[in-house]
């Protein structure tokens, strides 16, 4: 059967266990379906419009396999690819700092500023009990920004029951072309008095692959995750305090003018919460969170050294927390909060002729050459209100206001590296902008929300929706200091002004989900690679973005189909050009057959030519494709199951229009995507 109906709106559809993103930056969404019950826990719907939820485990994905190409398969969602680890997610033609990345409740923010290690790259979806997709704005209760989305890596208290003390999870894989092969284990102890204990660790190892015409892809890494939780949960109090780690070595990127070495990521968290019976007071829940990032990028460890040797280590460290008040008044509940988040960057980088690569790697003061990021702090402070009210059996009205207060500094604009001729960020701000960063720039932002649901029938729900959500510049935008790459201190925020109209039908046997939405934005911030000859800059413009999501399906005996496509365009009006990294309109369709104990299926991923590019970011116009995968399970005991696959059956050789431009082999264009790729997974839980 289907996933039941929801209460007020489902989301498009859930993903089905036998997810397998072939195209991993490409792969389009999958509805949910329950076969058989051999599948893994089936996913819930989430409970609201424009959200999908996912269980990290029983999808059948090859062992390995980067969080954002997990993530990808989902409904609207897609990445772009620059080598095997830290893909770059879209939704609805956003990346980056429109979206937020939340795991547990805190933020962490990557520290390359070429973007190797997005958050999605080092978030814990081993230790995830569920991860929310929401596509557009849909909470002004998730922090500053998230124009885009949100992805929400939730954890709850282990439910032992009273006769079981120890519960855990394992998960071996291994594959071909690349794939590499995955160990990971999640365990979680019954200490007894409402006290547990939890701990996991995984090691992932892959290696390159070879594409549809026989081409090797840098894309190999090395990663290792661990966590501990202690933690308290009974007599509606709930308290725990995490510890999560993430080590990234040795990944390689085409898509990039050097590769990684080395990435570590560490948090520490404290979260938890109080059920109240005070009057229209009901919980009170916040968190506590400290994150840092540690990277280094080079030329010559990974890769031959050129004519030039450079590295680049930087820092990103995050500090904030939230506290949130959880109200009902009858029909209406609500939700009062406050959050705050401080996120510091540095990134120096140092060059010299091969022989001073020890000076390099000892960041000898001598050989510094750009100020990368020269210690940008940017601090936001929010308070929020979000209220549900049921304004009659068949309608539900959602409404939010948030305001954030926004301070960024530059604290070492005016320091001249050894290597730069006495230059400093600051000069290169004045030569763009005319301005320096030599005081602290603050905001004051707000934006808000209204949503009305209303069920037309049982099975039927429409919606509407009307936003306003303010993002501010990032640390690269507002700060970066090189010659040939310059960020704006002045930088306006972005305004987004969207609309979201969609409709779900829900009948048991098949659904139908629906939505188009516009945004139009004031102060779009425009990485721009075409006004100043051999500069990036940064500049406000209006832009337009707008998309259609639909997806459906239908069951019948041990039959099934589903489907979806996506489509999305994105217009800088003020200069009247297409916006760079917009996906063209893509999709899939499978078909899967389960009985007694197995299931076996086959997906075609498609996407259509991208002609309406800026050719001055963008890699080029993309042909369309399409790509075969087949997939199936069998169910070992009720504790075991095997899962495997083979992507790209056909071995087709292409690339997703998101990907990065191949700077280490000129015979192709883009980083394309893995051809011809065998996996087999096992899950096995205690």
């Amino acid at each position: 059967m289907f996933c039941p109906a929801t209460k007020r709106l489902g989301v498009s559809a859930i993903l089905m266990c036998s997810l397998a993103p072939s195209a991993l930056a490409q792969a389009a969404a999958e509805a949910a379906t329950e076969l058989t019950p051999i599948t893994v826990e089936r996913p819930a719907q989430a409970d609201g419009p424009m959200s999908t939820v996912l269980l990290p485990r029983g999808i059948n994905s090859t062992p390995a396999s980067d969080g954002a190409a997990i993530l990808a398969t989902a409904p609207g969602l897609s990445a772009g690819r620059m080598g095997g680890h830290g893909l770059e997610l879209v939704i609805r033609g956003q990346q980056q700092n429109q979206l937020n990345i939340i795991d547990a409740g805190s933020f962490t923010y990557g520290a390359c500023p070429n973007r190797m290690d997005p958050p999605t790259s080092s978030a814990s979806f081993l230790r995830a009990d569920e991860i929310v997709i929401e596509r557009g704005y849909a909470s002004v209760t998730h922090g500053p920004s998230g124009s885009g989305g949100a992805v929400i890596l939730n954890r709850k208290a282990p439910d032992l029951g009273p006769d079981k003390r120890i519960e855990g999870h394992l998960t071996a894989g291994a594959g071909s072309n690349g794939t590499g092969t995955e160990l990971g284990g999640h365990v979680a102890i019954d200490l007894g008095r409402g006290f547990y204990a939890e701990a996991a660790a995984e090691r992932k190892n892959v290696g390159n692959y070879v594409d549809g015409s026989g081409r090797t892809v840098r894309s190999a890494y090395d990663q290792t995750g661990a966590g501990v939780t202690l933690g308290y949960a009974a007599n509606g109090v709930e308290l725990a305090f995490d510890y999560d780690y993430s080590l990234v070595e040795d990944s390689l990127y085409p898509g990039a003018g050097m590769d990684s070495p080395f990435d570590e990521t560490t948090i520490y968290r404290l979260r938890g919460g109080l059920d109240l019976d005070a009057g229209a007071l009901r919980r009170i829940e916040g968190t506590l969170f400290s994150s840092s990032v540690d990277h280094v990028m080079d030329n010559y460890t990974l890769r031959p050294v050129m004519l030039m040797a450079m590295r680049t280590p930087a820092t990103s460290d995050t500090t904030g927390g939230n506290l949130e008040a959880q109200l009902d008044f009858g029909r209406t509940t609500a939700k009062l909060g406050i959050d705050h988040q401080s996120n510091n960057r540095v990134a120096m980088m140092y060059a010299g002729m091969p022989p001073m690569i020890p000076l390099l790697n000892n960041a000898d003061p001598s050989r510094a050459r750009f100020l990368m990021w020269p210690d940008v702090t940017i601090r936001q402070t929010g308070l929020y209100l979000e209220t549900e009210t049921e304004l009659s059996p068949k309608t539900m009205l959602k409404a939010g206001l948030r305001y954030d207060r926004v301070k960024a500094s530059a604290g070492l604009a005016n320091f001249a590296p050894a290597l730069d001729a006495g230059n400093t960020p600051n000069t290169y701000y004045t030569a763009q902008y005319g301005t320096t960063f030599n005081t602290p720039r603050e905001e004051d932002n707000l934006g808000g929300l209204l949503r009305l649901e209303y069920a037309l029938n049982p099975d039927t729900t429409l919606f509407a929706g009307l936003s306003r959500s303010v993002r501010t510049a990032d640390a690269t935008e507002r700060a970066m200091g090189r010659a040939n790459w310059v960020g704006n201190p002045d930088i306006d925020p972005e305004k987004h002004h969207q609309l979201d109209l969609g409709m779900q039908i829900d009948k048991g046997a098949w659904y139908l989900n629906a939505s188009a939405y516009a945004d139009w934005v004031d102060d779009y911030i425009l990485r721009d690679q075409f006004s100043v000859f051999g500069v990036t800059t940064y500049r406000n413009v209006s832009a337009e973005l707008s998309g259609i999501e639909l997806s459906a399906g239908w069951e019948q005996g041990p039959w099934a189909i589903w489907g979806d496509a996506t489509w999305t365009q994105g217009r800088n009006t003020t200069d009247d050009r297409d916006i760079a990294q917009i996906p063209p309109l893509h999709g899939q369709v499978s078909l899967a057959y389960g009985l007694n104990g197995w299931r076996a299926g086959a997906r075609v991923n498609w996407a259509l030519e991208q002609t309406e590019i800026d050719p001055a970011r963008d890699p080029g116009q993309t042909p369309g494709f399409a790509t075969l995968d087949l997939f199936g399970s069998y169910e070992l005991s009720e504790h075991a199951t095997v899962l495997a696959g083979i992507n790209n059956v056909t071995d087709e050789t292409y690339a997703n229009h998101l990907s990065r431009a191949n700077l280490f082999d000129p015979a192709v264009t883009q980083v394309n995507e893995a051809g011809r790729t065998l996996y087999l997974k096992v899950e096995a839980k205690f």
